[in-house]
């Protein structure tokens, strides 16, 4: 995107309309010795009122593709129409933060301004005697300057405004100087300047759009000052969430969760600050098609997203399903939009929503035997299957442990006769032969016939069959019942049955 600077006023002819300056013809600031031993740049150079002009060269000359202070050492002949200092410093009195030329700082900048500078040159050495009224000259820059010749002469740009010749017929080596009273501006460049101040920033952009009234609330919510954020100069690209995307969103979180409101703690409100600025990218502007397959953008909050390009243009996140730029480029005059048809969640966040597999469980009616089996195995678990992971945990319900008990007779009535130490090891050893260690495999990642690892150390068995089943040492199979019930640290798979290595088997002699 090329990034255009704007004026503090919208009645952007009516500033220009005012830019006269009231230099003299009698100043003796204005009165130049002309020399045919200097080039037109040396002449500049040693001229006090157009020392701005020789800094804005060497400005433009700063991005690798311009060379006009060599262009204007060069053979020429060329004419330059020299605006003074005064008129440089009317042209930035006028420009939204511009207080000097060095906040020209960027290559997109520093081409705006080579663009205004080659609009002062001419190919070819014209003295004020070469002149004719209405006379139209092609500048280096491409478009045309008009001569008006009025009891003076005076140079007509694309704006209201003439700039007046206050010295004529500099004679250098290379060419000619005319000292001008104003900065002369393009039609391309005016286009550019009217175009930037017409357009909302990108908050005013999101207000002004009623699909994206919810993210305007959770920037509202979010009480962090993200709203002056993103309507301040940049530049942004924000990935936009629908308000679909964000109900959505809502509904996969749960009962806690009915609206943007319920952010409502510090914790929650910083979670939410971290959601949305994972959709903001900073110091860039990128438009689609300055996007590439598999390219990794950093963003305000510190992850990155990934970009797609198979078929269309996704965002991809730290979930397993990306988001669809359902429309790209819309151009604020901070940056650019593009809307998105799903809230992306850094893996910041995922593990702050997300309970972990413990907690999981947990929250389950229908595990709470198997919680209580990790607590009377007192081994440990409960710390290993919170902590990092990943893990894959194969979850009997509530009826599978029953059936368990009921299968080892008498001596065991319920988890709590698991009371030795022996008889505490046994659970451990049954608990962690439905862990699986260091890998998350969702259902759709297993095959028939697989054999899987597990944390007790012998194999379990995969087998498709309309269904996922999950052979142990016995005869009989598990059903995963529920899949790809997914946790912080890992992903839980619930099973209608206690699966039983052939060690637990050997022990307890069946």
């Amino acid at each position: 995107m090329k990034k255009i600077v704007f004026f503090k006023s919208a009645y952007l002819f009516t500033f220009l309309s005012l830019l006269f300056l009231s230099c003299s013809n009698s100043d003796d600031d204005n009165v130049i010795t002309p020399t045919d031993e200097k080039n037109i740049v040396e002449t500049a150079q040693e001229t006090d009122i157009l020392s701005s002009l020789v800094s804005a060269l060497l400005k433009a000359d700063e991005n690798d593709n311009s060379n006009l202070v060599g262009t204007l050492s060069g053979e020429g002949p060329f004419t330059v129409f020299a605006p003074t200092n005064e008129a440089f410093a009317n042209l930035l009195s006028g420009l939204d933060g511009y207080d000097s030329l060095e906040d020209f700082d960027t290559p997109e900048k520093r081409e705006l301004l080579a663009s205004i500078l080659t609009y002062h040159v001419v190919a070819a050495q014209a003295m004020s005697t070469d002149l004719s009224n209405n006379q139209s000259i092609t500048t280096v820059q491409g478009e045309d300057v008009i001569i008006n010749i009025d009891g003076s002469v005076f140079i007509a740009d694309a704006t209201d405004v003439n700039a007046e010749v206050i010295s004529a017929d500099i004679e250098t080596s290379n060419g000619v100087v005319h000292v001008i009273n104003k900065v002369l501006i393009p039609q391309s460049v005016l286009d550019a300047l009217v175009t930037e101040a017409e357009l909302n920033n990108i908050v005013e952009i999101a207000v002004a759009t009623d699909d994206l009234s919810l993210l305007v609330g959770a920037l509202q919510q979010a009480n962090a000052g993200l709203v002056d954020v993103l309507s301040g100069t940049g530049p942004f690209t924000v990935f936009a969430p629908t308000n679909e995307a964000f109900v959505a969103l809502l509904d996969s979180l749960g009962d806690d969760y009915n609206g943007l409101a319920d952010f409502d703690t510090d914790e929650e409100k910083a979670l939410l600050v971290k959601i949305l600025t994972y959709h903001v990218v900073g110091n860039a502007a990128a438009l689609s098609t300055d996007l590439s397959a598999g390219q990794m953008i950093a963003t305000l909050q510190g992850e990155e997203v990934t970009i797609n390009l198979d078929g269309g243009v996704y965002i991809e996140d730290a979930t397993d399903m990306k988001a669809t730029v359902v429309t790209a480029d819309v151009m604020a005059s901070n940056g650019v939009v593009h809307v998105i048809d799903k809230v992306l969640l850094p893996q910041e966040v995922l593990d702050a929503l997300q309970p972990n597999i413990v907690s999981l469980a947990q929250s389950v009616d229908d595990l709470s035997l198997l919680v209580d089996a990790l607590i009377q195995a007192d081994a440990g678990l409960i710390e290993v299957l919170s902590s990092e992971g990943p893990f894959t945990v194969f979850a009997p319900t509530n009826e599978a442990f029953g059936n368990l008990l009921e299968v080892l007779g008498d001596e065991y009535n319920s988890l709590a006769d698991f009371d030795t130490e022996n008889e505490k090891a046994i659970l451990a050893k049954i608990l962690t032969y439905h862990v699986v260690s260091g890998a998350k495999v969702l259902s759709t990642e297993l095959t028939d016939g697989q054999k899987i690892e597990t944390v007790q150390g012998a194999n379990v068995t995969i087998s498709i069959h309309d269904n996922v089943f999950i052979s142990d040492a016995t005869v009989s199979m598990a059903t995963v019942t529920m899949a790809d019930v997914t946790a912080s640290n890992g992903v839980v798979h619930i099973i209608d049955k206690v699966l039983l290595p052939q060690e637990v088997l050997d022990l307890l002699g069946h």
